[in-house]
């Protein structure tokens, strides 16, 4: 559909491709083994596919990156092939094959045996938890003793022991005389009856492993489905970019399709993007279903035959689906990991990846390039919080082997302060919707965590809810010392020391929480202390007495600060003070920056002006002023109070009656 010669199909022309669906037990299946052993040979008597694309391939007589194929067996099972390179120096494009594999194709020549790359390339698939397969002997023809081919697969059979490949079929083939690939066949359908694919019920995704441009059609990505389905008309994005990507068509083993799903080997038409745009190691899926970042938290084991221990941040390659990044290994215990051995482990990348909980990985050293381990991402983007530090590797511990319930706990712990929105805690935990549903659910239940905010699902572990705690306490134990004549702070005064870290409302929640658990207390707006009075000195308290009979004495029209202050006799800044303690313990009310009237004063005017709404409709800046017999200034001030209060609502230059009233 999308290209001419099309790894997938003979077809030339869009206008004859059929409508059709695949198979329903569709599988992808890899080769693997050592250079020259006849894995592009065999991969094209078995499916009439070559799958040698490049010119440099055709002239060297090797496979250089990946190719593809498929065939359909009598049983109508659609079985991919993916043909990867063998050479020591394109194993990085091995790698990238390798990603969505769900069987491995193992190919050792039978004149030769086992050899450098046979034995990479099976630690590679046993390091991906790649779980099924067949062995084939090829180049049978070349072998005169028979004698030698049962040498050749036994030497195969003691290096599989213990491996996943351990009893399955050693079948000696030849591409050249067909000789075994009847049998082989049959062994790729007995396969495709074993292999169910788990990963449909999860969210879309896709490695891309090519991506080139078809004239006449555009972008157009190649890659093994993953997890999930993804219909044409449905929203899919790019990562690490989190782009989102409009789709044009779908094809699926040269077959024009509605919709892809996971086991199958797909070509995706783009529309706005351009090649250069979308390349190898890119992921396409869904909306939110990754995590974006430079860290990764993981378990790494390394390989047995590796010749040196790892030390503690070496830098190294680490291959995550098709794509492959650098960065280096901080040893989260110990400062050395020996071959054979397992540890947690954090790597920090130089670019930014996308993952999810679960995710397979291989690390190989920098240089020279060597396969040296591999592991499970347990988790993707951490928190950087140094006070985990020490216990983090039993935390990953419980976080990878732990019940669903201790998982979901550890999750929301591991975030530290910042806590997990239900967003993100299916992609960081693994576990399904109604998994996710039901254990936050329990652990509310069971008070290990908190939700901070029921409409954006955050949740916060109560270890974490006590330590910000902790620091509201100390900020309020600030407070009282700096400000003893206040009764203590608001919500949005202690919101805005939590502002890089909780919105408002979150705060407001986690303040009840504390209160509910007697951390702190409230009485009205002001959260306080246990041991906490508002208290002033006893010439405050004589200054506070002389401030109020002077306001009070100035009736509608009290002095403004600057003359209450002189005529009080005391400087601006324990003015000011006075004031602000007046205000808070609401013996004042704040008109404006420097206007203060008795609550009782206030009272007064709101039932004069109460008893004047019920005989006018509005009233004027005017009217205002001739009603309380004050100047213009004192009554603009004095409507603008009211209308902050609801109390009026200003209308051009009148006031009508407002919700408070």
């Amino acid at each position: 559909m999308f290209f001419k010669k099309h790894p997938y199909s003979s077809v030339n022309k869009m206008s004859v491709v059929k409508q059709t669906t695949p198979s329903s037990n569709p599988f992808v299946i890899g080769t693997s083994g050592h250079i020259d052993h006849g894995k592009t040979t065999l991969v094209k008597a078995l499916t009439g596919v070559d799958t040698d694309r490049f010119i440099e391939e055709k002239i060297r007589g090797i496979t250089i990156d990946l190719g593809f194929a498929h065939y359909k067996d009598a049983l109508g099972n659609s079985i991919a092939i993916v043909d990867v390179p063998g050479h020591e120096k394109f194993v990085h494009n091995m790698l990238a094959g390798a990603a969505g594999m769900d069987a491995v194709l193992l190919v050792v020549a039978a004149d030769e045996g086992v050899m450098p790359q046979t034995i990479e390339h099976l630690s590679i698939c046993s390091l991906l938890n790649i779980k099924s397969g067949i062995v084939a002997l090829t180049r049978l023809d070349l072998v005169e003793d028979s004698e030698m081919v049962e040498l050749c697969k036994e030497e195969v059979l003691n290096l599989l022991e213990g491996s996943f490949l351990e009893n399955v079929p050693v079948i000696p083939v030849s591409a050249v005389t067909g000789e075994g690939l009847d049998q082989l066949r049959s062994e790729f359908a007995k396969l495709a009856k074993t292999l169910v694919n788990p990963e449909i019920e999860k969210p879309f995704r896709l490695f891309v492993d090519r991506s080139f441009t078809l004239k006449g059609f555009g972008t157009v990505v190649t890659g093994t489905v993953l997890t999930g389905s993804l219909r044409q008309d449905q929203t899919v994005f790019q990562y690490p970019q989190v782009r989102e990507i409009r789709i044009r068509g779908m094809q699926s083993h040269g077959i024009k399709v509605k919709e892809v799903k996971a086991g199958q080997r797909v070509a995706l038409n783009l529309t706005g993007i351009g090649k250069e745009e979308i390349i190898r190691g890119n992921q396409l899926a869904k909306p939110e279903s990754l995590i974006s970042g430079y860290m990764i938290n993981a378990s790494l084991s390394l390989l047995k035959n590796v010749s040196n221990p790892l030390k503690n941040r070496s830098r190294v390659r680490l291959h995550l689906g098709t794509q492959e990044l650098i960065g280096r290994i901080v040893l989260l215990e110990g400062q050395s990991l020996s071959p054979g051995e397992t540890a947690m482990v954090q790597f920090r990348s130089e670019s930014v990846l996308s993952s999810k909980y679960g995710d397979r990985f291989i690390i190989r050293s920098f240089s020279p390039m060597i396969t040296i381990g591999g592991g499970t991402l347990i988790d993707p983007s951490p928190s950087k919080s140094r006070r985990l530090q020490h216990e983090l590797p039993e935390r990953l511990r419980r976080l990878m082997d732990g019940h669903k319930n201790v998982r979901s706990e550890e999750v929301i712990y591991l975030r530290s302060v910042r806590g997990v929105f239900y967003k993100e805690f299916q992609v960081r935990s693994g576990l399904s919707d109604k998994d996710c549903s039901n254990n936050l659910e329990l652990l509310q239940k069971q008070g290990q965590i908190f939700c901070l905010d029921s409409v954006s699902g955050h949740y916060l572990h109560v270890d974490h809810i006590k330590r910000v705690g902790k620091f509201i306490i100390r900020v309020l134990k600030n407070h009282h010392q700096n400000f003893s004549e206040r009764e203590g702070m608001t919500n949005a005064e202690l919101a805005g020391k939590l502002s890089l870290i909780f919105t408002e409302k979150e705060v407001e929640n986690l303040l009840k929480y504390l209160c509910d658990f007697d951390m702190i207390l409230q009485q009205g707006k002001y959260f306080y202390l246990e041991n906490h009075q508002a208290k002033i000195s006893k010439p405050l308290q004589e200054s506070l007495s002389n401030c109020l009979e002077i306001i009070s004495k100035g009736g509608f029209q009290p002095m403004r600060k600057t003359r209450l202050l002189e005529e009080m006799g005391m400087n601006e800044k324990d003015g000011i003070e006075l004031l602000k303690f007046a205000t808070h313990s609401k013996k004042l009310v704040r008109i404006s920056e420097d206007l203060y009237y008795s609550p009782d004063q206030i009272e007064k005017i709101v039932d004069i002006l109460d008893r004047f709404f019920q005989k006018n409709k509005d009233i004027n800046v005017i009217q205002f002023k001739e009603l309380m017999n004050i100047s213009r200034k004192y009554a603009i001030d004095l409507l603008e109070y009211f209308d902050n209060q609801r109390f009026t609502i200003r209308k051009e230059n009148i006031r009508v009656p407002g919700k408070n009233y």
